[in-house]
């Protein structure tokens, strides 16, 4: 797999930019502040319709863009068949933007600062936009609706159904401290590996999370005396019936990349390395799907009363973990810095490995500005270890750090000031 073409629109710092990629390996090397992570989160947001560094879809929108949105088109290679994928971004203006203001879409009246002029919620006087958001607008502003609208070859999808149509596999300098990080980013990293090979298990997860913010709020509720603990039942089958199968692939996932992480601990320097999940509820995959999930059921009633009592779930896919065990030492506690790195690298590209025997299909790796943060030994065995992708894409501040080998079979994307040559 691999882009063809990129374009973006009033992304980040980009204005508009069109790159004819196609297979083989890029490095996009500029100073920082640039532009370069900014082509990794769009190139991420292909794959997972979110970004790995935003808050909110505001932040993607370029200050002071004119249309207020931004624009992410690709034309994909994948063995399925090629594919057009087009995902916008669309953020009203606010009261603190310039070309708002200069235009005098917003009011001057203090007590309603964040209204634009003549609009009122309540208004149906004012013509909509088109379904592609083309439609009449304020001024010189197109009235996009907040949010996300994707298409994929001219269609309109949702973008739960969009997940893993193109396969990413990123590693940012904060994945190398996957090993001595929260429990939380271990489990982001099963779940999105997971979504990008499995659609079925990225709708579980967002039903999950649903079900688990219901359930809080309702032990919540019962410690206050505000609700009936019967009501919990409902809330336990439900739990049950979703946690089951999202802790199945997560420990069938880390099998899968056991091998793969293994050995390239050991080229990377290591003793080897093994991975061990740690569910907070252990399915034995063996047994009936039925079955486990009687018997998650039975262990939540088993902790209804510590439940209520601190008003949290206390079982379930989020309070999963991840161990790396080098023979018998815990890296999270007892390894070096890096060890702890050499891990981290080991099981990305273990990642890589699972897609693509899971999809059919190699995802496009993208390394965003992590040999800084390597020895000169790690970041070579690193770029020896990624072998034959489709297509790589690395991003740097210090191009002298590229191996000379890598650096010679690569095509070089300069970056600077929003702007790629």
């Amino acid at each position: 797999m691999y882009l063809e073409t990129l374009d973006l629109t009033d992304f980040r710092n980009y204005a508009a930019v069109h790159l004819a990629l196609g297979e083989g390996r890029f490095i996009a090397a500029g100073d920082n502040a640039q532009g370069k992570s900014n082509l990794c989160e769009a190139i991420r947001m292909l794959a997972t319709m979110r970004s790995f560094r935003a808050g909110t879809d505001r932040e993607l929108v370029r200050w002071g863009s004119a249309g207020h949105f931004a624009r992410i088109l690709a034309d994909v290679t994948r063995v399925d068949g090629p594919l057009r994928l087009e995902v916008i971004v669309s953020a009203p203006p606010t009261p603190d933007d310039p070309l708002a203001n200069a235009a005098g879409l917003w009011s001057a009246d203090p007590a309603d600062p964040g209204q634009p002029q003549g609009i009122a919620p309540t208004d149906r006087s004012l013509p909509s936009p088109s379904s592609d958001g083309e439609g009449p607008g304020v001024g010189p502003f197109p009235r996009l609706p907040t949010g996300k609208r994707i298409k994929v070859n001219g269609a309109p999808r949702r973008a739960i159904d969009c997940v893993g149509l193109v396969t990413v596999v990123l590693f940012e300098p904060a994945d190398l401290d996957l090993v001595s990080g929260p429990p939380s980013g271990r489990r982001h990293f099963m779940d999105v590996t997971l979504c990008q090979i499995s659609r079925s298990y990225c709708r579980t997860l967002s039903q999950y999370q649903r079900v688990l913010t219901q359930r809080s709020a309702l032990l919540r509720r019962i410690r206050e005396n505000q609700d009936d603990p019967r009501a919990l039942e409902y809330w336990d089958v439900q739990l049950a019936q979703l946690a089951v199968p999202l802790i199945t692939e997560r420990a069938g996932l880390i099998t899968r990349c056991l091998p793969t992480a293994d050995q390239v601990a050991l080229r990377l320097g290591g003793r080897g390395l093994r991975l061990v999940y740690q569910p907070s509820f252990a399915v034995d995959v063996e047994l009936p799907t039925a079955t486990a999930i009687a018997a998650f059921n039975e262990k939540l009633k088993s902790l209804r009363k510590r439940e209520i009592m601190q008003g949290v779930n206390l079982l379930g896919p989020h309070r999963d973990d991840l161990a790396f065990l080098e023979g018998p030492i815990n890296l999270a506690t007892y390894g070096s810095r890096g060890q702890q790195r050499g891990a981290a690298l080991a099981l990305k590209l273990a990642e890589l490995e699972a897609i693509e025997l899971e999809t059919g299909d190699q995802p496009i790796l993208v390394l965003d500005d992590v040999l800084s943060e390597l020895d000169p030994t790690r970041r070579a065995a690193l770029l020896d270890s990624i072998g034959p992708i489709s297509q790589v894409i690395l991003t740097t501040a210090e191009p002298d750090a590229i191996p000379a080998a890598f650096a010679a079979t690569a095509h070089w994307l300069p970056v600077r000031a929003g702007m790629i040559a």
